[in-house]
């Protein structure tokens, strides 16, 4: 039994790849990159190549390097928002992958 696809539609696997990878691109952006961050990191269990397609994409670690050394300054004194918190635990996250 055959799948007929509309035109312009993708199958589901395509789709998530695209969007995985438009993602790591938002990475570089520092205004899209906390949705990124928010999105890898849920997907990171399920995406089977994530940890290369991260390390072999232009500029991906120093963005999420750059995002552990932002909350550097809330550390001491003990000024870490839950938010900022959030944040970097991503970032860290995507990092141990």
């Amino acid at each position: 039994m055959a799948v007929v696809q509309q035109a312009g539609n993708l199958p589901p696997m395509a789709s998530n790849s695209e969007k995985v990878f438009q993602w790591i691109n938002e990475l570089s952006n520092p205004e899209s990159r906390e949705t990124a961050l928010l999105e890898l990191s849920k997907k990171r269990e399920s995406v089977a190549d994530l940890a290369p397609m991260l390390w072999h994409s232009f500029g991906t670690t120093a963005a999420l390097l750059q995002e552990i050394i932002h909350i550097y300054p809330s550390i001491n004194p003990a000024t870490l928002t839950a938010h900022q918190s959030n944040r970097v635990c991503n970032a860290l996250a995507l990092l141990h992958i």
